[in-house]
């Protein structure tokens, strides 16, 4: 059965306003935002992204794998300015548009594979967040695919990545910027296509 939605983005930046929400990001969007930001891992760091410790009874629920650091399994966010807006927030539009994270890419829609086959549903407060969903055009079913093709290849090598630093001998001692680190040297190795 095809489900008909119709999403138009309004640029209200209700998305990039939520408090409860937090932009994980992935090795990828780690590059893709070095390359247009122009900074290097430390000013990324200190200014952008930043490490949210993730309560273990959550861990499992969650979409993107948590990092082992020495102060607790984490997940690298952008972050967010006192009243909660994402740091790259500019009046209700995003200021690295051309290289929002997949999870900014993707909203409202959550992919995953079940049985060999994507499918793909509303994250779990969009309909909260969102007075966009409801209008304009019927999304296509073809154009969610090629997204969620995107988003799982994605995914699925950033676990690949943060699997093996979280298998490494007494991985919880070493310095997760480390981790970071090794983004941007494999992105030299092998530029994105």
């Amino acid at each position: 059965m095809v489900r008909k939605v119709r999403f138009k983005c309004i640029k209200c930046g209700n998305c990039c306003r939520d408090k409860n929400s937090l932009v994980t990001i992935t090795n990828m969007d780690i590059i893709r935002l070095v390359g247009h930001l122009k900074c290097d891992l430390r000013e990324l760091l200190q200014k952008y992204v930043g490490f949210y410790q993730v309560r273990k009874e959550l861990e499992n629920r969650l979409v993107f794998p948590a990092i082992s650091t020495f102060r607790g399994n984490a997940f690298l966010g952008l972050r967010k300015k006192d009243d909660g807006s994402c740091v790259f927030l500019k009046g209700n539009l995003c200021g690295i548009y051309e290289v929002r994270p997949m999870v900014c890419r993707s909203f409202p829609f959550v992919f995953e594979v079940k049985e060999g086959w994507l499918s793909w549903g509303l994250m779990a407060r969009a309909e909260n967040i969102c007075p966009g969903l409801g209008q304009g055009k019927r999304v296509s079913e073809k154009n969610l695919e090629i997204l969620g093709k995107q988003v799982i290849e994605e995914l699925e090598q950033y676990r690949k990545i943060v699997s093996a630093w979280n298998n490494q001998e007494k991985a919880e001692q070493l310095d997760p910027i480390l981790l970071v680190s090794s983004f941007l040297e494999e992105a030299k190795l092998f530029p994105p296509q």
